[in-house]
């Protein structure tokens, strides 16, 4: 049991630390993380199964921290709907599959919680509904595709690619930040298929936008961060369905992602100006660090085989 948990500690730290940095200077999270997970030898299936879990849980956590959800005020199954749900994943855990059954439950949880979101938006400022399942389904797509990719590269090179992916959506949040009329017929889209990333590296920071100073309005910008649940919750599909991984050190890097954010509060974008730069900063270190370590891609299996060692070995 104590191998166990001076494994997970320093998984516990990385959430909270990861918190802390982007608390003081915007930066996403992912971009802490995978670097550090990286450098601590994650290959890229261990990278991409822990990161797809991280950002499904860590945008709930974000997304959601000021939601009191009551049963009777539920958007999709309020009241005595919400047995449905549960009926249903009873009934397919036990008589077709298990894990269909917790996959169909979390289905309509996401479901849930998209449309509790939604409905929190101002009336005159939501998105059309017909718009966000478009951009849902294609934020679905892009990333299970990246996630069945992302495995394939080799593991010399991954590392180099995962920098290069941070690095191009910093660049791209830098320039949009100093061009604010650009990309106006394709943004939101531009946001959802930087989810191939995700995908592929675990690289996601779709509360950027919301930081961006635009010269217009998109209605979509308070959606996006739900829409990559969306694609996380795809390509952990995938994930598990082919590569049959399920990582619980992203579970306990959650956690402590969560108690960071309730302890240090979530970053506050300025309302004037361009992008930041400290965000930048940090982004760009990280990758630096990154590729002066040149990290060799062991894996976590070690962490795997103490999870399903008996207690008592």
């Amino acid at each position: 049991m104590l191998e166990i948990i001076s494994a997970f500690v320093p998984f516990l730290l990385l959430g909270f630390i990861a918190a802390g940095l982007s608390r003081l200077s915007g930066v996403a999270l992912s971009m802490i993380i995978v670097p550090t997970i990286l450098i601590w030898g994650a290959a890229p299936v261990d990278v991409i199964a822990f990161m797809l879990l991280f950002v499904v849980y860590n945008n709930f956590t974000t997304e959601t921290q000021d939601i009191r959800l009551d049963y009777k005020d539920l958007v999709l199954f309020p009241k005595w709907r919400i047995c449905i749900p549960f009926i249903l994943t009873l009934v397919i855990t036990f008589f077709l599959l298990p894990a269909a059954g917790l996959a169909f439950f979390m289905a309509c949880f996401l479901l849930e919680m998209m449309a509790t979101v939604y409905k929190r938006i101002p009336e005159n400022q939501r998105p059309r509904v017909y718009r966000v399942v478009v951009l849902a389904i294609l934020s679905a797509v892009v990333t299970a595709v990246g996630a069945y990719a992302g495995p394939q590269i080799p593991g010399e090179y991954y590392f180099i690619c995962a920098g290069a992916a941070i690095l191009v959506i910093t660049a791209f949040a830098w320039y949009a930040g100093n061009h604010r009329d650009a990309f106006k017929s394709t943004w939101e889209i531009i946001w959802v298929d930087f989810n191939v990333l995700l995908g592929m590296f675990g690289v996601e920071a779709s509360n950027y936008p919301e930081g961006i100073k635009r010269s217009f309005t998109s209605p979509m910008t308070r959606m996006l961060p739900m829409l990559t649940v969306v694609g996380g919750y795809a390509g952990l599909m995938v994930v598990f369905a082919v590569y049959g991984m399920f990582s619980i050190p992203s579970l306990i890097t959650a956690i402590g992602s969560a108690i960071g954010i309730r302890f240090f509060g979530l970053y506050e974008f300025p309302r004037t100006g361009g992008f930041s730069y400290l965000a930048i900063g940090f982004a760009v270190m990280a990758v630096i660090c990154l590729y002066l370590v040149y990290p060799e891609p062991v894996g976590f299996d070690y962490i795997n085989a103490l999870v399903s060692k008996p207690l008592g070995q």
